[in-house]
């Protein structure tokens, strides 16, 4: 009966649907048409605004057209904006967008040391912004936050991990983009086709090659034996990046057929699949197994000097190699000396023995060879490359893939830039060349909307905890409407008119009130706006994992300053009549020199766990590599708390700030000591009865070690323990 019933309606609902195509207006169905086409209907593709905001006189607290925006919707929903945060509040909240590291407590005695606001410089507030976005620390923070758009990883293939030697340059050139000030349209260009721009200098030829890894890093499975798929996966892979990160909008959705809500149709996806083809990726096969595909290395530009010190550098390897291979020519030599005296052997005791030790000297020859193979591959300064983006002297175009299927091939589709994303601009490109440029210079071009909203937006998801539109990476039909759409336009259009400099775009937004307010909770605001999109209070939100792990080593005083450079391990030898390449297979491996640097330099792989050198980002919610993630996600969970409990991690790092504490001859007495971890984790100083509990738990904790004679954490390290895995200091307010 419930079959019957389930079919008449569908039949119904059939009828119903197939009626009103008869009867619809053909005239207004044509037009929906075209404006789908055209684009008109989605608000990202609209020309940029330049709306004027309006003051109120009366709100003496406004200090940027930021604030009058928001001021105004708050008045249309009759929401009074929170008060101004404490000034400590404020130094440890610049200190964690900017920099993403807590303050030290003399950074924040500094700060104090001026006295009451009637005693303060006018401009102390800008003065410190200024300080700190010119730390290069900026560049490892606001780096982070792009490496999630990029797909950063430092090994290629989703089923194994191969190493990507390369992986750490772009990484750096990231870092160093973002403490340079380089525009933002030149860091789009750059790595789009930055192998196609003129070069003055082998260092500047060297970083627009780097730079075009952004095109690479990617999910490929590289043992995919169909290589048609996999050569249009990675297209699509390209596609969806450059959709996504640059304009917002799902682009890959147009693969198999036209895209279901946004103004994208096959024949869009198909024109940028054909610029994109001719990136070239695979080269052959990996070591001899016919099975794992190759990737494509690009010779990466040496100085005269980097040559002269590579060739020395060959000189000593050569050395070396030759001292491993006369050792190996001495087992052989061993060998067959010993297998000589088992023939001349007359008893089988004597013969077993050395038939035991022939054995053994085979092994160790065989692990000689196999470590001289692996040296000689891994160790050898041989030639820089980089796994980047280069392309053939002849470009070809792309034929639609029939449902997605390489196999089966439909028309052929000219390179260019999707019609209905371009507007009235026409995008020539020439037979002779691939198309990347134009695509690269069209997408920062002075008529494309999408891309300077997407940035200013990603700019305040960073600096309030959610953007303008909180779909960060789609601003489809799919996707959030902005809360505040003049707000958007007038900082997309400032971004263009400050010569897309990000850090002028960030400084702006710290120094308004909007982003100095407190995050106090407002009953009667959050019944009408609990979510806070209108901007009533600033977002509290929990540290990311990065800033967590490095305020714990920085806190603890062990945190390595070390910038830039290699640090991913040593890969593993696979010989073998299918194998003959490298993996990475030792995640246990923990380096000094390595585990206290800042996390972004920490080796992040695609295809396995993380690294033990990795595992405390792991818990709070550190983003794969295989996503493309402009707003992480932050989960809540008891593995968290457990984690932070019991990790050995933390644990000796709580211990080397109790030893820390003990030593410091300026700290004179246990009360000292708990102000200084009050200020160095919370950015605030401790109240008395903060001091005279945490003074009576050092006391009762000293007694209670003292009968148990086993237990041998320090009470002052239990209290840091305490402090460095509190609500107050995992919360950034």
């Amino acid at each position: 009966m419930r079959s019957i019933l389930f079919l008449s309606l569908t039949l119904a609902c059939w009828f119903l649907d197939s009626t009103s195509l008869f009867t619809r207006d053909a005239t207004a169905g044509a037009a929906a048409t075209t404006q789908r086409d055209s684009g008109q209907d989605l608000w990202c593709l609209q020309p940029l605004q330049r709306p004027q905001p309006t003051f109120d006189v009366k709100n003496t607290g406004l200090r940027d057209p930021i604030d009058a925006f928001v001021h105004r919707k708050l008045q249309d929903h009759s929401l009074q904006p929170n008060p101004e945060t404490h000034l400590n509040t404020l130094l440890r909240r610049l200190s964690i967008d900017l920099v993403g590291l807590t303050p030290r407590p003399a950074e924040m005695d500094k700060w104090s040391s001026s006295g009451g606001s009637s005693e303060r410089p006018p401009d102390a507030y800008e003065r410190t912004v200024d300080r700190l976005l010119a730390s290069p620390r900026v560049g490892e923070r606001w780096g982070r936050h792009w490496l999630d758009l990029a797909q950063f990883a430092d090994s290629i293939g989703t089923e194994r991990s191969f190493p990507n030697q390369g992986a750490w340059r772009y990484r750096d050139f990231v870092i160093g983009a973002f403490n340079q000030g380089m525009p933002l349209d030149q860091f789009v260009i750059e790595q789009i086709a930055g192998d196609l721009l003129p070069w003055q200098s082998v260092p500047q030829r060297a970083k627009q090659i780097v730079a075009t890894q952004f095109l690479t890093m990617l999910p490929a499975n590289l043992v995919n034996q169909f290589k048609e798929q996999l050569q249009m996966d990675i297209v699509d892979s390209q596609i969806d990046k450059i959709g996504r990160v640059f304009m917002g909008l799902t682009l890959s959705c147009a693969r198999c057929h036209d895209h279901k809500f946004d103004p994208v149709s096959q024949t869009d996806y198909y024109a940028l699949a054909g610029i994109l083809h001719n990136v070239q990726m695979l080269d052959g096969f990996l070591g001899n197994s016919g099975v794992f595909s190759n990737w494509h290395r690009q010779s990466f530009p040496e100085t005269d000097q980097q040559r002269a010190m590579r060739t020395k550098k060959m000189q000593r390897h050569d050395e070396l190699l030759s001292e491993r291979k006369g050792k190996i020519a001495e087992k052989k030599q061993e060998l067959t000396k010993l297998e000589l005296e088992i023939e001349d052997a007359k008893v089988e005791k004597n013969k077993s023995e050395m038939t035991t030790n022939v054995d053994k000297l085979k092994v160790e020859i065989k692990q000689l060879e196999e470590a001289f193979i692996a040296f000689d591959n891994l160790s050898a300064p041989h030639p820089p490359t980089v796994f980047a983006a280069t392309e053939p002297t002849q470009s070809a175009n792309a034929r639609i893939n029939l449902r997605g299927d390489p196999l089966q091939l439909g028309e052929e589709v000219p390179r260019g830039i999707p019609r209905t994303l371009s507007g009235a601009i026409s995008v020539e490109i020439a037979d002779s060349k691939s198309g990347r440029m134009e695509l690269a210079r069209w997408l920062v071009g002075p008529k494309n909307a999408a891309v300077p909203r997407v940035f200013a937006n990603r700019i305040w998801h960073h600096l309030f905890g959610t953007g303008i539109v909180a779909t960060v990476d789609n601003f489809g039909k799919l996707g959030e409407a902005p809360s505040h759409p003049d707000l958007l336009d007038h900082l997309a259009t400032r971004l263009i008119d400050m010569n897309w400099n990000v850090k002028r775009l960030i400084r702006q937004c710290v120094c308004s009130t909007t982003y100095r307010l407190s995050s106090d909770h407002n009953t009667s605001n959050w019944s009408t706006d609990p979510e806070n999109r209108l901007l009533w209070r600033y977002r509290p939100r929990r540290l990311d994992a990065e800033t967590l792990r490095d305020s714990i080593l920085q806190i603890s005083r062990k945190l390595n300053p070390t910038m830039t450079g290699p640090t991913l391990p040593p890969a593993s030898w696979e010989g073998g009549p299918t194998t003959d390449f490298f993996q990475i297979h030792n995640l246990d491996l923990e380096r000094e020199e390595i585990i206290s640097r800042r996390s972004i330099y920490l080796p992040v792989l695609r295809a396995q766990k993380a690294f033990k050198e990795q595992e405390p980002l792991m818990p709070f919610d550190f983003p794969s590599a295989n996503e493309i993630i402009g707003a992480r996600t932050t989960s809540t969970a008891t593995t968290q708390t457990l984690y932070l409990l019991n990790s050995p991690f933390v644990q000796s790092k709580a211990a080397d700030v109790a030893e820390h504490l003990r030593n410091d001859v300026t700290l004179a007495n246990d009360a000292q000591r708990i102000g200084w971890i009050y200020q160095a984790a919370y950015g605030r100083y401790a109240t008395g009865p903060e001091v005279e509990a945490a003074l009576e738990f050092l006391d009762s904790a000293s007694v209670e070690n003292a009968s148990q004679k086993e237990y041998d954490v320090s009470p002052l390290a239990q209290f840091c323990h305490a402090i460095m895995i509190s609500t107050e200091f995992l919360i950034h307010d």
